[in-house]
């Protein structure tokens, strides 16, 4: 199971179907765009209330001095429809002075994205700041924005020192289920990207300084980014910087980052100075700037991501303008950390497949891996799969990473569907190595690793219930009888031991997908019986799979109706 399911933020209970069926404490329509809970009008609005935003076309929307509690947020939706936004304003969506909001698209069932921001000409697509913390967004569309699509921290200014690190803490923002496309700027710029300090200078109009001073900007604890579509962003695709613990970004697809082209603005993911950030199961494609770029502080995964074209497409004709499919490199790192860049599919690259290159760090492992036809490898050989040419060698443990020039090698399932899950036979299967200290107990699709005892480098643990058959034998266990054969509405298997356990049998058709799962309490005998029901299943040919502790053993069956 999906390790991350129980700390995934409490709001996911929240968003439960049983959302949509609250009566609304309050409603309100397009004409009140500004809502203040200083307003009279709205004093009313307490902690636990849901307060129903009218569908229709807005302006623009912004939430201002509203205080929910951990167990009972203000939950602000959508109601009787979409509601549309596009302004002419800095802002669509602003959430201001706010602490314990929720605020969600999912209001009508027809409807993906209950908020929909159509159009920002002057700024930016959602505003997240003035102190705000413990704030979850979800299913919510903004596109077609002059700046960035989201940015959700509180900056420090010469006025405004209250923002800075010490005095203030962003707790607890979760952004998911949101789609977010054709940006100007950043996809989501969440916290200041100037974790090692931030100059300040203040000019008044006689000319004097009134203000100078450097300031170090406000730490994000409790950072869950999620499930979100990003596509088509001038700079990076998602930017997480300052989140100093509890932060993950993971099941996220970013498609085409960075088309600006604009130097040190180009990833699919940045993990900024100051971060922490466990990034996992995201799928990453057609961005012209790196994969994954790694500034964080360490002690944290980088795990189950599929990065496929990273850079490419970007001066394809220049090509020292390098973009790899992971970056590592430094701000601040903390003292005796290490970073794991583990399971990762990394498929042609425009440089490296992976470039190292920070030697604060005490130990960088890069293990199971999948990097496929690096554009490099031409120049520099298999230096172009994992380049540390500027590292220490004593600071990086590298094993079990799958590494070809020839995408073909692999026998991946698909390609031109976009589908890089791993045949059967494909030379990955069981190339890959046991991470379950790590936590990577499952895939980029979360299936479970390993998969009949066989870890498989990449993203992707394959699953097709053929594989491992023929090189692990049950000798505990195993099938001795499969009858009738051809079967019509009933089957009987016979199973032999010499222990007493439960095992597991699984039946599937010959495409690989899973028919009949069952779990068997066998004693050592020659003639455990178990008698299957086949009538709801379809003429064919099937295979009946049996899993003990010391392996595999299979039978063929045919349904004939």
């Amino acid at each position: 199971m999906k390790i991350s399911i129980s700390i995934l933020f409490l709001v996911t209970v929240l968003l439960s179907p049983t959302l949509n069926a609250q009566t609304c404490s309050k409603t309100i329509n397009s004409s009140t765009p500004y809502i203040d809970g200083l307003n009279p009008a709205f004093k009313s609005i307490k902690p636990g209330d849901t307060v129903c935003l009218q569908a229709g076309n807005w302006d623009y929307i912004q939430l201002k001095n509203f205080h929910g509690t951990a167990d009972k947020p203000i939950v602000f939706i959508n109601s009787g429809g979409t509601v549309i936004i596009s302004t002419n304003h800095f802002v669509g969506i602003k959430i201001g002075n706010c602490s314990h909001i929720v605020f969600t698209g999912s209001g009508d069932p027809n409807a993906k994205y209950g908020f929909r921001i159509l159009k920002v000409t002057k700024g930016a697509g959602m505003g997240i700041d003035d102190y705000s913390t413990d704030i979850e967004v979800a299913h919510v569309e903004i596109s077609n924005t002059l700046l960035g699509g989201v940015y959700a921290k509180t900056d420090p200014t010469c006025s405004n020192l209250g923002a800075t690190r010490g005095k203030f803490v962003m707790r607890n923002f979760s952004f998911h289920d949101n789609y977010v496309h054709n940006t100007g700027d950043e996809g989501l710029y969440i916290g200041n990207s100037h974790y090692a300090g931030l100059h300040l200078i203040q000019v008044n109009a006689a000319g004097d300084t009134t203000c100078d001073t450097t300031v170090y900007p406000h730490v994000l604890r409790g950072v869950f980014i999620y499930n979100n579509l990003v596509e088509n962003t001038g700079y990076d695709g998602i930017q997480v910087s300052s989140a100093d613990s509890n932060c993950q970004i993971h099941d996220n697809q970013i498609n085409f980052d960075s088309q600006a082209g604009v130097n040190n603005q180009m990833s699919g993911i940045m993990i900024g100075g100051g971060s922490v950030c466990k990034t996992y199961n995201n799928m990453i494609s057609n961005g012209k700037g790196d994969g994954i770029d790694v500034f964080g502080m360490g002690g944290f995964n980088i795990f189950n991501n599929l990065i496929v074209d990273a850079g490419k497409y970007y001066l394809p004709n220049q090509p020292d303008m390098m973009k790899h499919g992971i970056y590592v490199g430094k701000v601040i790192t903390t003292p005796h950390s290490v970073l794991g860049i583990y399971n990762n599919t990394i498929v042609s690259p425009k440089s490296y497949g992976i470039k190292l290159s920070n030697n604060d760090l005490q130990t960088i492992f890069v293990k199971a891996n999948l990097i496929v036809a690096p554009g490099k490898y031409a120049d520099v050989g298999n230096g172009a799969y994992i380049n540390s040419s500027s590292m220490n060698p004593a600071h990086i443990i590298k094993s079990h990473n799958y590494m070809t020039n020839n995408i073909y090698d692999v026998k991946f399932v698909n390609t031109n569907m976009g589908n890089y899950d791993l045949q059967p036979t494909s030379p990955a299967v069981n190339y890959g190595t046991d991470l379950t200290a790590e936590g990577i107990t499952f895939d980029i699709l979360n299936r479970s690793r390993p998969f009949h005892g066989l870890f498989s480098a990449g993203a992707y643990e394959c699953h097709d219930p053929t594989v491992g058959i023929e090189q692990t034998k049950a000798l505990d266990v195993a099938i001795f009888k499969v009858f009738p054969n051809p079967a019509r509405n009933k089957v009987i298997i016979l199973i032999k031991t010499t222990l007493s356990e439960s095992v597991q049998m699984m039946m599937t058709d010959m495409d690989g997908r899973e028919v009949m799962r069952r779990f068997i309490n066998c004693k050592p005998s020659e003639n455990n019986t178990q008698r299957l029901s086949t009538a709801h299943l379809k003429s064919g040919e099937y295979l009946v799979v049996l899993f003990s502790k010391q392996g595999i053993s299979s039978q063929p069956l045919v349904i004939k109706k």
